[in-house]
């Protein structure tokens, strides 16, 4: 059985995002090399594999990614969000993950300065 899962994220980063947090940010999109980088059919979630990060409609910056992740990236997933939540603009959700065998995901939500995941259901 693998443990992989559905990761989706979709947030802005204010426009005072230092640039080394921009470049972790492009680096993880980069082919190949990151955690963001897969594109096309997903393997087990289902749907697309995209990520997209560019300026937002406003100032600041936008992402949109969805994933499909491994279970022994889940920590790379913790440490990355880490590193975006304080520039994450507004507070609240963020994103989603699900294992591919769940029906229900789990909320990734920013609150107090950090991403916390709530459980939608209680499998």
């Amino acid at each position: 059985m693998a443990d992989l899962y559905a990761l989706d994220l979709a947030f802005d980063l204010l426009d005072t995002t230092p640039e080394a947090v921009l470049a972790e940010v492009r680096r993880q999109l980069a082919p190949d090399t990151g955690l963001l980088c897969a594109r096309g059919p997903a393997w087990r979630v289902g749907g697309m594999l995209v990520g997209e990060f560019g300026p937002a409609g406003h100032d600041g910056w936008a992402l949109t990614a969805r994933q499909e992740i491994h279970e022994e990236q889940l920590p790379d997933v913790e440490d990355f969000l880490l590193l975006v939540a304080p520039h994450i603009s507004p507070p609240g959700p963020v994103g989603r993950i699900r294992h591919y065998e769940h029906e229900a995901p789990d909320l990734l939500v920013l609150r107090e300065g950090r991403v916390v995941q709530l459980a939608l259901d209680p499998r």
